[in-house]
């Protein structure tokens, strides 16, 4: 069995924060080896007018970056970057992820500042890790000029198809509704046939909860024999 990167923990003890874990972990099911160009039109026929983009592994079978592209997919962390490609990150008080992305659009300089912390993450790194469907990668003059990008990860496991399309037509009604200049890009973080997965097979995953955090373990990937 392989354990879970650290940041996978640290994602299911923040969901507590604002009492979704259990939510979350009901509507959860195991992850299931996807087609991308069905994923696409099922992201088009859930949001249409949306393009949605992929998580990248570079070497065919690798186990440590498919679960590191798992564990990205997971994450429900709010990514923002400038135009010039720096980080910003939330520095208030709520801990809900819902409330700090109502005030990425009501309230964003009293929030959001270029992030403390050091990270070699930015808005170029991050472009590394993604393609378009037709695994193309994403340059950033290919993206629309505005004030900062907002990346957005889905997933088919996590939740229902109605869930999914209500949580992404909440974001662009915020959106909407907003003054702050900001393109939202949507990434898919489902497991990928060309991965090199075998394709409708399912990644096993269990989910044990000690206090208040939770940790997972996952089962064998299913790679293609």
């Amino acid at each position: 069995m392989t354990k879970t990167p650290l940041f996978i923990l640290l994602l299911l003890v923040l969901l507590t924060s604002c009492g979704t874990v259990i939510k979350t972990l009901a509507g959860f099911k195991n992850p299931k080896v996807e087609d991308k160009k069905e994923l696409n039109r099922y992201f088009s026929e859930l949001v249409p007018n949306s393009n949605t983009y992929f998580l990248k592994v570079n070497k065919t079978g690798n186990e440590y970056e498919i679960f590191q592209a798992i564990g990205a997919g997971l994450t429900s962390e709010i990514l923002i970057f400038s135009q010039s490609g720096e980080k910003y990150c939330y520095q208030g008080i709520e801990e809900c992820s819902g409330i700090q992305m109502q005030s990425v659009f009501k309230n964003f300089n009293e929030n959001y500042f270029p992030c403390k912390e050091e990270s070699s993450l930015n808005l170029s790194t991050y472009l590394e890790k993604i393609l378009d469907i037709d695994g193309n990668s994403i340059k950033l003059e290919n993206l629309p000029k505005t004030d900062f990008y907002i990346f957005q990860h889905w997933n088919k496991y996590s939740g229902t198809r109605k869930k999914l399309q209500q949580d992404v037509n909440w974001l662009l009604d915020l959106k909407k509704k907003s003054n702050l200049n900001v393109t939202m890009l949507f990434v898919n973080g489902d497991m990928l046939e060309e991965w090199g997965l075998e394709k409708n097979a399912e990644l096993p995953i269990k989910f044990k909860k000690d206090g208040d955090k939770f940790t997972m373990t996952f089962g064998k990937l299913p790679l293609k024999k």
